[in-house]
C-alpha cells in the first residue's frame, strides 16, 4: 500500500504532524531507517508492539515491521502500566517500539517496569513522537517462544469480550488491502486529498482510515487531540482538511461550537458507535457528506453508506455490505424484528491470537456473531437497533464496565465495584461506578479517582463514583445495573479532568 504511493507520488505529502511534513519518499526511507535498528530485535513472523498516540512514530514503526515480514500489534497510547502488562502478556511480542514519553507519562518507566514480566521480548526502541529512535532498552529473551501465525497475518488488534480480557483480532494483509481499497473507493479520494486523522490510528476504524490515505497517495494530518478540540481545529484549519473521520460524539461537539470548521470538509466516515440521524442531518446541512460505517475490531469496516444513497438511507442505516461481505440478521422472526447481526466473507478475522475456545465462541459456522442487533432490508441496508453486549460507548472508545470493576478492585479499601454506563451530552456515554467500601475502610470518591487517573486510560475513570454502604441486587444474586444506571444519570459528575 505504502510503496505503491511511494513509486508513484515520491513528492507529495504523505504525513503532517505540527511543522513536520513527510512527503512519501521520506516516509519511506524513515521506514527503512527504523526497520534496520528493529531487525536486531523481531523477525519475520514475530510481534511486534507498537505504543504511541497518532503521531508518525506510529506509522513509521508500523511499516517498519511490515518490511520485516513481523506482525504489528498497535496499542492505544492512553494505556497505563496496568493495562499494558494485561496486553503484552497476552500478545507476546519479541519487540517493543513506544514513545518514551507522552502528555507527562513516562512509557519508559513503565516497560522498564514490565520486562522482567514479559519472557518474549528481546528488547524496546524508545522513540520521539516523529519516529527518531533514542534509548533501547534490553529485554530477557534471547529467542521468542510466542507461537507462530499464519503467514498471512500482518496485524493483531486488541478488543475486550464481556470479560474485560484482552483479546488479539487477527488481521490479513487481504483484509487490510481490501479495507483500505473498499474506504478509499467509497470516500472517492484522490492525492490532492487531505485528511483530518482524529481515531486512533491503533484501532480498527483508525487504521482503515490511515491505509485508505496512503493507498490513494493523499494527504494525512495525524490528530493527537484526546478530548480536546483544540488540536482538531489547528489541523482543520491550517491544512484544509477535505476529509474529516470521527465518532458520533467527535461530530456532534463540533457542530455546537466549531460550525465552519466544516466549511472546507467533502467527506468522512462516522463509526464507533451508533450515530444519531438528527446529528448526520445536521451535518448535511453543515455541508459535508459524513457516511455511516459500520465495523469491528474483527472485521474492519464491513458496511457503509454511499453519497448518492438517499439522506433517509444514509441518515438511518449504516449502508450496505462492503465488497467481501455478507450479512445476516439471525433470530429475528420478521423482516423487521431485530436479530442478532452476523457477519462473513474472507475478510473476517480467522480468529483470536492464542484463544481458540473465544474464537469458536464468536462464530455460528462460518457467521462471525456481531453482538449488535439490526435488520437487513429488501435491498440490503443493514439498520443496527441497539447492542446485545454490554459496552459503553465513550467518545468513540469501547469500554468494558468488566474491565474497570476488576480494575478498581485493586484498590485495598475496595470490596465490590459495579460499573454502568449512562447518556452524556458530548461523551455520547461515560461511566458511573458504585463501590462498597473494605471493612472499616475511610474510602472516598476523590481517593479512588487519585488512585485510578495514573494507573488507567482517562476515557476509562469513572466520570461519577458512589460509596455506598450496600449494592441492590436481582433475585439472582446479581447486582441490578438498571436501577444503579438509572441512579447515575441524577449524580452530579465527580470532577475527572480529562
Amino acid at each position: 500500500m505504502l510503496q505503491s504511493s511511494v513509486e508513484r507520488h515520491p513528492e507529495r505529502p504523505a504525513l503532517i504532524f505540527g511543522d513536520r511534513r513527510l512527503d512519501y519518499a521520506a516516509l519511506s526511507t524513515e521506514v527503512d531507517r527504523l526497520a534496520d535498528r528493529l531487525g536486531a530485535l523481531a523477525t519475520r513472523g514475530e510481534r511486534v508492539a507498537l505504543i504511541a498516540p497518532n503521531v508518525p512514530a506510529l506509522v513509521i514503526a508500523m511499516f517498519a515491521s511490515w518490511r520485516l515480514g513481523a506482525v504489528a500489534v498497535p496499542l492505544n497510547a492512553r494505556l497505563r502500566e496496568y493495562e499494558l502488562r494485561q496486553v503484552l502478556a497476552d500478545a507476546e511480542p519479541a519487540a517493543i517500539v513506544s514513545l518514551d514519553t507522552h502528555q507527562g507519562y513516562s512509557f519508559a518507566d513503565a516497560i522498564s517496569s514490565l520486562m522482567p514480566h514479559l519472557p518474549t521480548v528481546r528488547g524496546c526502541l524508545l522513540l520521539d513522537a516523529e519516529g527518531r529512535a533514542g534509548d533501547e532498552r534490553k529485554g530477557a529473551a534471547r529467542a521468542s517462544a510466542a507461537p507462530e501465525l499464519p503467514p498471512d497475518v500482518i496485524a493483531v488488534l486488541y478488543t475486550s469480550g464481556t470479560t474485560g480480557r484482552p483479546k488479539g483480532a487477527l488481521v490479513t494483509l487481504g483484509s487490510a488491502e481490501a479495507s483500505a481499497e473498499a474506504l478509499a473507493e467509497r470516500l472517492a479520494l484522490t492525492p490532492a486529498d487531505v485528511t483530518a486523522l482524529v481515531v486512533p490510528a491503533s484501532h480498527a476504524f483508525g487504521l482503515g482510515c490511515l491505509l485508505a490515505a496512503l493507498a490513494a497517495g493523499s494527504c494525512t494530518v495525524l490528530v493527537d487531540a484526546g478530548f480536546s478540540l483544540d488540536p482538531v481545529r489547528v489541523a482543520m484549519r491550517e491544512h484544509g482538511a477535505s476529509v474529516l473521520h470521527g465518532s458520533p460524539a467527535l461530530f456532534a461537539r463540533l457542530l455546537a461550537t466549531e460550525r465552519d470548521l466544516f466549511a472546507q470538509v467533502r467527506t468522512g466516515f462516522v463509526a464507533g458507535a451508533h450515530c444519531p440521524p438528527v446529528v448526520l442531518e445536521r451535518l448535511d446541512e453543515a455541508g459535508p457528506m459524513i457516511l455511516n460505517l459500520f465495523g469491528m475490531t474483527e472485521m474492519g469496516a464491513a458496511a457503509g453508506c454511499r453519497s448518492d444513497d438517499a439522506p433517509e438511507l444514509r441518515h438511518k442505516t449504516v449502508g450496505r455490505p462492503l465488497p467481501g461481505f455478507e450479512f445476516r440478521a439471525a433470530g429475528g422472526s420478521a423482516p423487521d424484528d431485530p436479530g442478532e447481526l452476523q457477519v462473513r466473507g474472507p475478510h473476517v478475522t480467522p480468529g483470536y491470537l492464542g484463544k481458540p475456545d473465544e474464537t469458536a465462541a464468536a462464530f455460528d459456522g462460518d457467521w462471525f456473531r456481531t453482538g449488535d442487533l439490526g435488520t437487513i432490508d429488501e435491498l440490503g441496508y443493514v439498520r443496527v437497533a441497539g447492542r446485545a453486549k454490554e459496552v459503553v460507548h465513550v467518545a468513540g472508545f469501547n469500554v468494558f464496565p468488566a474491565e474497570v470493576e476488576a480494575f478498581l478492585l485493586t484498590h485495598p479499601d475496595v470490596a465490590q465495584a459495579v460499573v454502568v454506563g449512562v447518556p452524556h451530552e458530548k461523551m455520547g456515554e461515560v461511566l458511573a461506578a458504585y463501590v462498597v467500601p473494605s471493612p472499616g475502610a475511610d474510602l472516598t470518591p476523590g481517593a479512588l479517582l487519585r488512585f485510578a487517573r495514573p494507573r488507567i486510560a482517562g476515557y476509562k475513570l469513572p466520570y461519577a463514583i458512589s460509596v455506598v454502604d450496600e449494592l441492590p441486587l436481582l433475585p439472582s444474586g446479581k447486582p441490578d445495573r438498571v436501577a444503579l444506571a438509572a441512579g447515575a444519570e441524577q449524580r452530579e459528575p465527580a470532577g475527572v479532568d480529562r
